[in-house]
């Protein structure tokens, strides 16, 4: 049986990224990274407010909760903390001083409640100067890994000893090993490589069993994969072309959130997929890992 995605806001962001599941709440954030904006989006209301920050910053690449309320975002080269209460922002760190032309892209908590994201060129082109790093509890910065283009895709497996990482410049998925206790990554290797012609790798998450879904830009679709064998399982199209990011939600955790872009897309590209920039939903038979919040 074929199962459609729904459409639950057409919001047109340039490009939406980041989801992460606010399970007590049953709300998602997302943010759209060029327009420095927060969304929470309410399944139970169908409500999308937004947070415009762009009067402060000229991006945001990521958000996550944090165990004392309140979230976790990257504006810019920034690491910042929201606080809803007072409406506040707090700089937390700053990364890459002497590389201005460089932006935070994903970024997710790991189950101890450590920060780690990427960075990118504002303007890829393909130099490698991003690079991955980890925010402790106590909200010191360490780089975990260089040389990458454009750091994307983070995740886990179960049992959380091992660490997924796309860089969209590649082909492949990296696998790494996940040192749970004091948060450092080893032993590279690929997990799978992408087809050509089958899009760009974006961002990533992982269910109970263990699989990858990943979002492939310019693809139009979510693939599930089996990262222990590199054997891709299942492809779900949607209907916008830069489909960006996925995460688990709801309250079985078996429905799969996705966020798309709208930015650089030509008029035909809008007859053949008209939901680009859009939030979606696909109900699946697999049950999510969950979003962890940041031990602040």
């Amino acid at each position: 049986m074929k199962i459609n995605p729904e459409i639950l806001v057409d919001q047109k962001a340039l490009t939406g990224e980041g989801p992460t599941w606010d399970a007590q709440q049953q709300v998602l954030y997302w943010v759209d990274i060029p327009r420095a904006s927060i969304y929470v989006y309410n399944p139970a209301t169908r409500q999308n407010h937004g947070i415009d920050l762009s009067k402060d910053f000229a991006s945001i690449g990521s958000v996550v909760l944090c165990k004392s309320g309140g979230l976790l975002f990257t504006p810019e080269r920034k690491i910042a903390y929201f606080d809803f209460e007072k409406l506040s922002i707090q700089i937390l760190a700053e990364v890459e001083n002497d590389l201005p032309g460089n932006r935070f892209n994903d970024g997710k908590c790991d189950p101890r409640g450590r920060f780690l994201a990427g960075t990118m060129q504002n303007k890829p082109n393909g130099t490698p100067t991003g690079s991955l790093y980890i925010m402790d509890t106590d909200t010191r910065i360490r780089k975990l890994l260089d040389g990458l283009v454009i750091s994307n895709g983070l995740g886990w497996s179960p049992d959380y000893r091992t660490f997924y990482l796309a860089d969209s410049f590649s082909k492949d998925v990296w696998a790494f090993d996940y040192d749970l206790e004091n948060g450092k990554i080893s032993r590279q290797r690929t997990a799978f490589t992408l087809q050509d012609g089958d899009g760009v790798t974006d961002g990533l998450t992982t269910d109970t069993e263990g699989m990858i879904w990943l979002a492939l830009w310019d693809g139009a679709c979510i693939q599930r994969w089996n990262p222990r064998s590199g054997e891709l399982l299942a492809t779900y199209p949607f209907p916008a072309k830069r489909t960006s990011c996925p995460v688990f939600g709801g309250k079985e955790m078996n429905e799969l959130y996705l966020t798309s872009a709208a930015v650089g897309l030509e008029e035909t590209d809008w007859l053949v997929y008209p939901h680009n920039g859009a939030l979606m939903r696909l109900k699946t038979e697999f049950t999510g890992l969950p979003s962890f919040r940041f031990e602040d």
